[in-house]
């Protein structure tokens, strides 16, 4: 009697021997996504280990052409899903879909695709109590189960008919000039330590003077800025725990004409700057850390009127400072916001250029 083959992307039993004291193989067939059966194997000094070293191995083998069904678990579909995200994802966002896909996966993933219903779904969405968690899980669930429709693993994605979530919107709160001011003094203030070389004032001007997310700013390295031009290009992020990446969030370089209190500021850095540095900003010899970076502007800052100040309220003053003279899409443009709008206005990045960086001189100190 001929045996039915393994389902594509699963695995048979797995068995186990002795091939001499102390030493033992496991062995396992697996069915990849082309249908082809191939042959697992792994050894450790006891049947255990060698059982743990074979399960080790299937679960690091490409999944991406595993069939979804009806009985596929949520579990399993999200799983699918966001390990296809890698190419072209910035690490961050990557990590936030892993974040909210675990954690409707530790509620719902148990439930078989068919049984994943509308009304299922309101009802954990409605046990989530911060909307915006709340909006983030119901959105990598409707993507999900988008990609299970796609596979023909459901006739519809349930979540369509879910109620709408809206995401709690924090007011825009970006710095007057008066407060520019009191933060470069703030800044400024705070005193060098073994473990501070006192860069915030240069990172605190080169993130006002060009809008750029921290990760760009704190990220810029020399090969990337042109002293007698005056721009720096925007080529790539530092990621937490990852480093230097070679991708923006909107995976698009962009080059900024930079005022001249930047150019000051990277001109002065330059002829500091050790032999065969990198970056721009370093601390040690090594590129900054986010979260260092973030404790030593909270001690800047701790008990002012600024306390709430963040890195990221510098980019939403730059652009409220560029909105207020030359519009909403400029603003857009030299934060290289991905839009139809700037599409659309492409033309304008070229003939406006020196425009941003005369606009952003209002922000000197």
């Amino acid at each position: 009697m001929v045996r039915d083959p393994l389902p594509i992307g699963s695995h048979g039993k797995i068995m186990a021997r002795r091939i001499k004291p102390k030493r033992w193989m496991a062995r396992v067939y697996f069915r990849d996504s082309a249908g082809v059966r191939r042959e697992v194997t792994a050894q450790g000094p006891t049947r255990a280990a060698a059982e743990h070293r074979v399960k080790l191995k299937l679960s690091n083998l490409p999944v991406a052409g595993a069939e979804l069904s009806s009985a596929t678990t949520l579990r399993e579909a999200l799983d699918r899903w966001v390990s296809g995200l890698d190419d072209g994802l910035a690490l961050n966002t990557l990590r936030n879909y892993k974040l909210w896909v675990g954690q409707v996966a530790g509620a719902l993933g148990s439930l078989r695709l068919k049984e994943v219903t509308a009304g299922r779904i309101d009802s954990y969405l409605a046990s989530v109590q911060a909307p915006t968690s709340r909006y983030n899980q119901r959105l990598v669930l409707k993507m999900s189960l988008d990609e299970a429709v796609r596979l023909g693993a459901l006739p519809h994605n349930p979540v369509l008919a879910t109620r709408t979530v809206k995401g709690k919107r924090k007011d825009v709160r970006a710095l007057t000039l008066e407060q520019v001011g009191q933060l470069r003094r703030l800044v400024a203030a705070l005193p060098t330590t073994r473990t501070y070389s006192g860069y915030l004032p240069d990172l605190v001007d080169i993130l006002l003077g060009t809008g750029c997310r921290w990760g760009e700013g704190a990220g810029l390295r020399w090969e990337d800025v042109d002293l007698e031009s005056g721009t720096v290009t925007v080529r790539g992020t530092l990621i937490q725990g990852k480093g230097w990446q070679a991708d923006t969030k909107t995976h698009e370089v962009r080059t900024l004409q930079v005022p001249p209190f930047v150019l000051a500021v990277l001109r002065r850095r330059r002829s500091e700057a050790r032999e065969g540095a990198v970056f721009v900003f370093e601390q040690g010899g090594k590129s900054l850390a986010y979260n260092s970076a973030r404790t030593w502007l909270g001690r800047a800052l701790k008990g002012s009127e600024l306390e709430w100040v963040t890195w990221h309220v510098l980019r939403k003053t730059t652009a409220t400072f560029l909105d207020e003279r030359l519009g909403i899409a400029e603003a857009s443009l030299q934060l290289g916001h991905a839009s139809e709008e700037m599409t659309r206005s492409a033309y304008v990045q070229r003939s406006k250029q020196a425009a941003f960086a005369e606009a952003l001189e209002g922000l000197a100190g």
